[in-house]
């Protein structure tokens, strides 16, 4: 019987030290992640920086800083040469925040690696032209022109 009197005591005892357990459990807190992913992205160690920018963007989809997240995710798979996975994120800030200051830069670099590195001068042709169309006065819309002028005329010579 006294196993059962004490039965309470040690389901509270039990739920106080659960509850002390969660509370003691640290959340990574914003600038942390985000200064992991740029520090290993400093450093070259691509995969652990593709990791970090990702935790931080998924943790913290409302930070003001999930842009530059995503355009040095960009960066990131440039470098390792995954190119396809950059010409998305790229995608992904101009599409989801096209007012930001990367994102004509972003712009800019989706439509040069769709051009030289895939190879895929039609969607290459659609981003040029859409980023002129969106960032007519960057400081980029010049080499735009002239990288958009030069494959009009490779496509054309290719005809």
């Amino acid at each position: 019987m006294a196993s059962r009197a004490n039965s309470p005591l040690v389901i509270l005892l039990l739920a106080a030290l659960a509850a002390l357990l969660v509370s003691c459990t640290k959340e990574p807190k914003e600038g942390e992640v985000l200064n992991e992913a740029i520090e290993a992205q400093r450093t070259d160690r691509f995969d652990d920086a593709i990791a970090s920018f990702k935790t931080f963007i998924e943790s913290f989809p409302k930070s003001p800083k999930v842009p530059e997240a995503l355009y040095a995710l960009g960066i990131v798979y440039q470098k390792k040469k995954d190119f396809r996975n950059a010409v998305a994120t790229f995608k992904r800030v101009v599409d989801d925040y096209p007012d930001d200051p990367t994102a004509s830069g972003a712009a800019y670099l989706r439509a040069m690696l769709l051009n030289e590195e895939l190879k895929d001068t039609t969607s290459a042709r659609d981003a040029y032209e859409g980023f002129l169309k969106r960032y007519p006065n960057a400081a980029m819309s010049g080499s735009v022109r002239i990288e958009l002028a030069n494959l009009m005329k490779a496509t054309k010579k290719n005809k």
